[in-house]
């Protein structure tokens, strides 16, 4: 992967190959980015994607080989109890066929198919996860 600094965060590239949330959680790491927004497009592969059924309480993943074209791909930074930072993204992706046939929700795992551009804005106001109890899941608090 290459980064470049910008005036509000960083603009990246991956590499053809690269896990896509593996190296974008340690980016964050080794560049102290605690809370952000990013935006990417690109392509991808060997995807694990899905929703969270609230009835469950779990969150219902498949796994599709692709590749896919990124059509559009959304998440933030932000930290758990312990401040390490958590990627969280939700993507459409488009089959790289005739059909063009797109799935999207959460993604939990998606390697480089060619590239990966990404655009990383900081976010000043601290983005802290933690457990909500009426829908089982780590929401954002922001303290308001």
């Amino acid at each position: 992967m290459e980064a470049v600094q910008i005036h509000n965060g960083f603009f990246l590239v991956f590499s053809r190959g690269e896990d896509f949330m593996e190296t974008l959680t340690r980016f964050c790491e080794e560049n102290e980015v605690h809370w952000a927004q990013f935006q990417a497009i690109g392509a991808v592969e060997d995807v694990e994607i899905g929703y969270y059924d609230l009835e469950t309480r779990q969150y219902v993943f498949r796994v599709e080989e692709g590749p896919f074209e990124v059509a559009s791909m959304d998440g933030n930074i932000a930290e758990m109890a312990e401040e390490l930072p958590v990627v969280h993204a939700h993507a459409v992706l488009s089959r790289c066929d005739e059909s063009l046939e797109c799935i999207g929700g959460h993604l939990r795992r998606a390697r480089v198919a060619l590239t990966l551009e990404l655009c990383l804005w900081h976010v000043t106001q601290p983005l802290i996860r933690a457990r909500d109890e009426d829908t089982g899941l780590n929401l954002i608090s922001m303290g308001v």
